[in-house]
């Protein structure tokens, strides 16, 4: 698939918001949230999660309970239920993959994190979606199987692996062959490696062989880190100035 989005520079240029800038008003990975990092010129990482009569929607956990006080699973909901939801009880609803893209139309580079699902085809749908977008975008994923599909099928996506040594994220194998041996660089495609920022080691970055960004970044300690060994980061409201990673405007 011919793409227009070979050149990856931008990632590494533009300090990218964690769920949009959200707040107690405005609700992570809703409308709000993304035009206030628009409006401030930062980048937007959200979620994608794929209900079950495949619609794409933008919601970050499995559960619905933290963000909208329902205890049900988004996977297993059809998307005439997921409408009707708001998180945090504010007026602003959960959006379609293509109502973001159609709202955010450009204006600021995205980072698309797929979700895992308990079916498959996920993939397919954001790429579709993705193909023809005329802004600038990235793709990622904590499963790297899904990475390997996405990459499959639309070759010149920037793609990235999400890393954490969390031990509800990925199991201690996989990351460690991610960060020290970079096994899965010969079966997986991809550009970049997001690693959660209290995980970044010293020897990593000095083997200079992948793009780093660092998540998520939300107090002076992790700027610290991420200025020193990131190339770029992901990082929610009242994160403290440092150098590289220009001027917060808050």
């Amino acid at each position: 698939m011919k793409s227009k989005n070979y050149d990856d520079k931008w990632l590494y240029q533009t300090p990218i918001t964690h769920r949009g800038l959200f707040d107690e008003n405005f609700p992570e990975n809703t409308a709000p949230a993304f035009e206030k990092a628009i409006e401030l010129g930062y980048g937007i990482e959200m979620d994608v999660q794929m209900t079950i009569d495949n619609v794409l929607v933008v919601y970050h956990d499995n559960n619905l309970k933290r963000v909208c006080g329902v205890d049900r699973d988004i996977r297993e909901l059809t998307y005439e239920e997921v409408k009707s939801l708001r998180p945090m009880g504010k007026e602003y609803p959960i959006l379609t993959f293509r109502e973001f893209l159609d709202l955010v139309d450009g204006r600021t580079p995205i980072l698309v994190e797929v979700k895992h699902q308990k079916r498959s085809g996920i993939e397919k749908l954001v790429v579709e979606e993705l193909k023809n977008y005329k802004g600038k975008f990235a793709v990622q994923s904590f499963n790297p199987q899904i990475v390997y599909r996405m990459t499959k099928l639309a070759p010149k996506f920037i793609a990235g692996v999400l890393v954490t040594r969390e031990p509800s994220k990925l199991a201690p194998w996989i990351i460690n062959a991610l960060i020290h041996r970079f096994a899965f660089k010969f079966y997986i495609k991809f550009n970049f490696l997001s690693l959660r920022v209290q995980d970044i080691p010293v020897s990593y970055k000095r083997t200079g062989r992948y793009k780093v960004i660092a998540w998520t970044v939300k107090t002076e300690e992790d700027i610290k880190i991420a200025d020193k060994y990131a190339d770029n980061i992901i990082f929610e409201k009242d994160v403290p100035t440092l150098s590289k990673f220009g001027e917060k405007k808050f």
